[in-house]
């Protein structure tokens, strides 16, 4: 056979080898394409079920609100959320303009400038705290609410409790007044309700869980004083950074008439009612409790809310004598105590022995 004869048979037999190497390749290729994809698709099943949990926030993420759903879900979620925000009184001025949440909050009065030096310390540690979180659990944290949508999510159950309550009272529902009764001494938050009859009756008493600031009225912006004197609830928060919240209308007329007297300028404000356990010049009674005042104010109507915050018990104590406080804090507790005698002090809670024995 001559020499040109076999370099022919040898070059067919490599182009077969070559092809069979070939198709073997392509074959494996697809298989570890088909093998990726499956396991994509695995670990996206997996991502799902391990979405960031925010069970360290009291309240369960709306699934509607989800970054992770798809963005035609997710934009009919959204359609009533566009105008709100984070707690507003809790951004920096730097940030730029604060846009308030009028279109959907229930407003009785024009609102004191939205910054307020009480609450600058929670508002760097809130953001410390969400700058640590993950990407796609702080935008799941970031909700956004109208009132609407936030009592649709939290009335059904908190006005349950509600209406528990006042059955327990023997107070009649729903109630055509209101009156949050806050005693700073005590930290506690009263409930009383005016029914059709006319009669102020005791519902229920709450725990302040965090109040800063001593006795004595607030007088000045970043004194931490939780104010004292008789105000109303001016709006509802559902975007509160501490759950929900109610603003108090402080500065009162007694307030501005006594920093006019006094020459002082800057009263402060933001005072707030709400969740949580932090306060720096508020009531924060727990997210629970915050729920329930929320959806009470709301079921009421808040010109049929009144808010009174004393000193202490202004019912059966005598007004605290304030070694530097201002010369007209006598008028501002004689005016408190005032407010105060409609209201039925509760019963004292049984002792130990009384529960034991009867005593």
């Amino acid at each position: 056979m001559s020499a040109s004869r076999r370099f022919t048979i040898a070059a067919i037999a490599l182009s077969a080898c070559m092809g069979a190497v070939l198709a073997l390749v392509v074959e494996r290729a697809g298989e570890a394409a088909a093998s990726l994809s499956e396991s994509r698709a695995v670990d996206l099943r997996v991502a799902e079920e391990l979405r960031p949990s925010l069970a360290e926030f009291p309240e369960p993420p709306d699934v509607r609100r989800s970054p992770l759903l798809l963005p035609s879900l997710r934009q009919s979620a959204s359609d009533d959320a566009d105008a709100m925000h984070d707690r507003f009184a809790f951004v920096s001025p730097e940030v730029g303009t604060l846009v308030m949440p009028w279109e959907t909050a229930a407003v009785l009065e024009t609102p004191p400038p939205s910054w307020s030096t009480e609450v600058k310390a929670l508002a760097a540690a809130t953001a410390r705290n969400f700058a640590s979180l993950p990407a796609t659990v702080a935008r799941a944290v970031k909700r956004t609410y109208t009132l609407k949508g936030r009592l649709a999510e939290i009335a059904p159950v908190a006005l349950q409790r509600v209406q528990s309550r006042f059955q327990d009272a023997k107070v009649q529902w729903p109630p055509v007044e209101l009156a949050y009764v806050a005693i700073k001494d005590e930290r506690a938050l009263e409930v009383y309700a005016k029914s059709i009859t006319g009669a102020w009756q005791f519902v229920h008493r709450y725990k302040v869980l965090g109040a800063s600031g001593k006795t004595g009225p607030k007088l000045v912006r970043g004194d931490k004083q939780v104010p004292e004197g008789v105000y109303r609830i001016s709006y509802l928060n559902p975007n509160s950074a501490y759950h929900v919240s109610m603003r108090v209308s402080y500065p009162n007329a007694f307030d501005r008439e006594m920093a006019k007297q006094d020459g002082r300028k800057d009263l402060g404000g933001d005072i707030m009612i709400h969740g949580k356990n932090l306060s720096a010049g508020c009531l924060a009674v727990g997210d629970q409790n915050a729920e329930e005042l929320f959806v009470l104010a709301n079921e009421v109507g808040l010109k049929n809310v009144s808010v009174v915050i004393a000193p202490t018990d202004l019912r059966s104590k005598a007004a605290p004598a304030l070694a530097s406080g201002p010369a007209w804090t006598g008028k501002l507790y004689t005016e408190i105590a005032s407010a105060m005698t409609p209201f039925k002090a509760p019963p004292p809670p049984p002792s130990l022995l009384s529960s034991l024995f009867g005593l």
